[in-house]
């Protein structure tokens, strides 16, 4: 019997080859690969923690390296907790586009708006959304020892927090350039609790943590102890010693979190289903501004293109304190997920940009043929 193939046939067979040419590598030869590398990083002192990527919902490679605790010689395993330091600012991202989708918030309001209290003179200057992107103008009170180290009573209220420490003359004009800082979201979180009147903890239990049975992540409080959370160590001529010391929970919205590695994947398979957000607030959240750095709503947006041709969207979120770094990055249109938690201060997860270090040889294993 003859077969007869038609042009459509062809047509059509050649598109299914040329898709799947062009998506990732295969997942059944990519957890070695990317086995390789972490170990690689690991045996050069360059990373310890946990890594985590996944495609359309399914783990393809999870695995812990090196020591949570050193003086307990405790290993770090996938259910180790971390601090996620700015992650956290994803989190507060979201619990703002909540409101602003319920109508209780605009993006361009500002911050007299709803902080009555708040200096007039910048406070009517300064809306959400710069807030949301750093471009608010205020200068960085990380420069201050007195707010991040401190155990001053005072600090647990974010009122006050805002007052002493987030009222600044303003070092540029709003909107105009991008400055990072820490500022911007403390004063978003004290927004998000003078206007619904409940705490930045209570509305992260209530309308993220919970919904999402994110039972291993929260905010940290240094007078409870919390089970398996790992100890920070920086690595130094041939040995480890102590990270510096920061007072986790005086970054409150802006840095205080923390989690696991298997919650991280939950939170990001919701941002992807949009679970918590609509489809529309979703777009705004991770909307970039090219000018800005590519800097959206807690989070940046870029793409990046490698070898062979792929060029992916990436959303990216990094939290970076004493000697944790994390990385969260997803690749939405091939619903891709990248995770990395670190408890050591020579791992360098910021490089991605840059074409180099870890993460970066990580997304070529993905996507490079």
């Amino acid at each position: 019997m003859r077969f007869r193939i038609s042009r459509l046939q062809v047509l059509g067979l050649l598109l299914i080859l040329l898709f799947c040419n062009a998506l990732p590598v295969s997942s059944q030869t990519l957890p070695a690969k990317i086995d390789k590398i972490m170990q690689k990083y690991h045996d050069l002192q360059q990373f310890d923690g946990i890594v985590l990527v996944a495609q359309k919902g399914k783990i393809l490679y999870k695995k812990a390296f090196g020591i949570a605790d050193r003086e307990w010689n405790i290993p770090i395993t996938t259910s180790t907790k971390f601090k996620i330091a700015s992650i956290t600012k994803q989190f507060t991202a979201l619990l703002i586009m909540q409101l602003v989708e319920q109508g209780k918030l605009k993006l361009e309001g500002t911050i007299s708006d709803y902080l009555p209290d708040y200096r007039t003179d910048t406070g009517s200057k300064i809306t959400l959304k710069q807030l949301l992107t750093h471009t608010s103008g205020l200068p960085n009170l990380d420069e201050d020892a007195g707010f991040y180290q401190s155990h001053e009573a005072q600090l647990a209220s974010p009122s006050y927090v805002v007052k002493t420490f987030c009222s600044g003359d303003l070092i540029s004009i709003p909107g105009q350039k991008f400055n990072y800082n820490n500022s911007d979201y403390i004063i978003l979180g004290a927004i998000l609790e003078k206007v619904t009147g409940k705490s930045y903890e209570q509305l992260l239990q209530s309308e993220i943590l919970q919904p999402l049975k994110m039972t291993s992540s929260g905010l940290i409080h240094e007078e409870t102890v919390l089970g398996k959370l790992a100890r920070g160590y920086v690595y130094s001529n041939s040995l480890y010693t102590n990270e510096p010391y920061f007072r986790i929970q005086n970054f409150y919205a802006a840095g205080a979190m923390y989690s696991t590695i298997d919650d991280l994947y939950t939170w990001d398979r919701a941002l992807d289903t949009n679970r918590l957000l609509s489809k529309s607030a979703t777009t705004i959240m991770f909307t970039p501004t090219k000018a800005l750095g590519y800097v959206a709503l807690g989070s940046w947006v870029y793409t990046l293109k490698f070898a062979g041709g792929a060029t992916p969207l990436f959303i990216e979120r990094q939290g970076s304190i004493g000697a944790f770094h994390s990385l969260n990055l997803r690749a939405p249109e091939q619903d891709i997920d990248l995770i990395l938690l670190s408890n050591l201060d020579s791992s360098d997860l910021f490089t991605i940009y840059a074409k180099k270090g870890l993460p970066y040889e990580l997304l070529q294993a993905i996507f490079e043929p």
